[in-house]
């Protein structure tokens, strides 16, 4: 799986997934609020390349530590919001060997004001393009 429009940081990556209209990120380390902010802003960025298309995300948190400020916790709360407004119509998480991390990224999602994106958590980035996939995206 190939990424293009790489955008590299110290805390992790994002990209998007050639051919598809698939976002995908990777954190690394501990996770400040204002991270989360930079990647928000650089998600929305990539997505403007699918043309107001559907389009999906996928999170590798897997190298993340847990996230235990606050603010953190927040403005992951805030991401699947804007990912949703956005158009995003699922996330696929790549934490399905980590039970804190999928609880985690689950609780963020509760608390988002989007209800109507899926988000389903996977062991495998195979598994989630199936899934994806399958969706159409």
């Amino acid at each position: 799986m190939e990424l293009i429009h790489t955008i590299n940081k110290p805390e992790g990556y994002c990209g998007i997934i050639k051919e598809r209209n698939i976002l995908k990120s990777a954190g690394v380390g501990v996770w400040k609020p204002e991270y989360v902010e930079d990647l928000i802003k650089n998600l929305l960025e990539l997505a403007k390349n699918f043309q107001g298309e559907d389009f999906a995300y996928i999170a590798d948190p897997s190298k993340m530590s847990p996230i235990l400020s606050k603010e953190t916790s927040a403005a992951f709360t805030k991401l699947h919001s804007v990912l949703g407004k956005a158009g995003c119509k699922a996330v696929a998480f790549l934490d399905g060997n980590t039970a804190a991390m999928k609880l985690q990224s689950q609780k963020h999602q509760n608390l988002s004001e989007v209800k109507e994106m899926l988000v389903l958590h996977f062991k495998t980035e195979e598994e989630a393009l199936n899934w994806l996939g399958e969706m159409g995206i």
